[in-house]
């Protein structure tokens, strides 16, 4: 599991200049294809001195990382503030695994500058191989970093002189959205890291299985749940995080209800015909309930919404 003591380890390497390393820089590609996104990995030789900014790069952010202290925490799928350094393991992440093999086993493609690959660019990632160990990370990237050659707007100064550019240029910032050590993902940009891997996927996914679920309570208007969520992201993602709690199950009609009374959540409840009456405006706060997000205080009993609810931390 990750703990700031790999972290530590690794700055360690990093800035041991007795050992050799190889850094490589890879562009990542996305794009669509029926109805799902197709994933390439290019990569071409780079200078030295391309490779030390690199290296520079990743010991800034370790470094970073160190001086803040943050506590490190597994990846919550609905806290998506950047807080916490998260941490996800790599196999539960597909397009990681995916991406990560063609970098790990040199089998990425050979990159071309060519108007395909400018216009599906996703992100880029950077390979420092320490000893019999690889560091990976991983930064979203943005098309209007690339100025292609001959671009009307852009100018080069060299030997005192203006001149049109004469080769692509792509611009590498020094962020770090997230890496990989020791097969584990370790996240310090909550938004990014999700979208390179399209992670979101991933909880889009889970969304219908939390509404089949639900099935199960006859007090739900499933069908105005559904609707409500189907073009809501937010809810999607809070559902998800309701299939990986599991709590919701503990929730009979007489739970939500008092849930509903205690909290003032002000969604209406027919007791007689024990029904929740599920207008839009409520269903984000009703999907609350079942995730656990309404709790009281041991010390002061006042009640409290936390959506962020860690059992344990680093």
């Amino acid at each position: 599991m990750a703990a700031i003591t790999d972290v530590n380890t690794l700055l360690g390497l990093l800035n041991d200049q007795t050992i050799d390393k190889t850094t490589n820089l890879y562009m990542i590609t996305r794009k669509k294809e029926n109805d799902s996104f197709v994933y390439n990995v290019l990569t071409a030789e780079s200078h030295h001195e391309i490779a030390e900014q690199l290296n520079h790069i990743a010991v800034e952010h370790l470094t970073k990382m160190k001086t803040q202290e943050k506590e490190f925490c597994e990846y919550e799928i609905d806290d998506s503030s950047n807080e916490f350094v998260q941490y996800v393991a790599v196999n539960n992440v597909s397009v990681a695994s995916f991406i990560l093999d063609s970098i790990v086993n040199n089998n990425a493609d050979a990159f071309t500058s060519d108007a395909n690959t400018f216009s599906n660019l996703w992100a880029y990632a950077v390979k420092i191989e320490i000893n019999d160990k690889k560091l990976v990370w991983f930064r979203k990237y943005s098309k209007g970093k690339v100025l292609k050659k001959g671009f009307r707007d852009a100018v080069l100064f060299k030997d005192g002189k203006f001149s049109k550019i004469e080769h692509d240029v792509f611009q590498i910032d020094e962020n770090v959205d997230c890496f990989i050590w020791n097969e584990e993902i370790y996240i310090s940009q909550h938004h990014y890291f999700e979208k390179i891997f399209s992670y979101e996927d991933q909880y889009e996914e889970k969304y219908g299985e939390a509404l089949e679920a639900f099935k199960q309570f006859t007090y739900i208007d499933h069908e105005s749940l559904e609707q409500y969520v189907q073009t809501d992201s937010m809810q999607k993602r809070k559902l998800a995080a309701i299939m990986k709690n599991g709590v919701f199950e503990k929730y009979g009609f007489s739970e939500v209800a008092s849930t509903i009374e205690k909290y003032g959540l002000g969604i209406e409840v027919n007791q007689e015909e024990q029904k929740v009456n599920l207008a839009q405006k409520d269903s984000r706060k009703f999907l609350k309930i079942f995730n656990d997000d309404y709790l009281r205080s041991e010390v002061s009993k006042v009640r409290y919404e936390s959506i962020a609810k860690r059992k344990g931390r680093r």
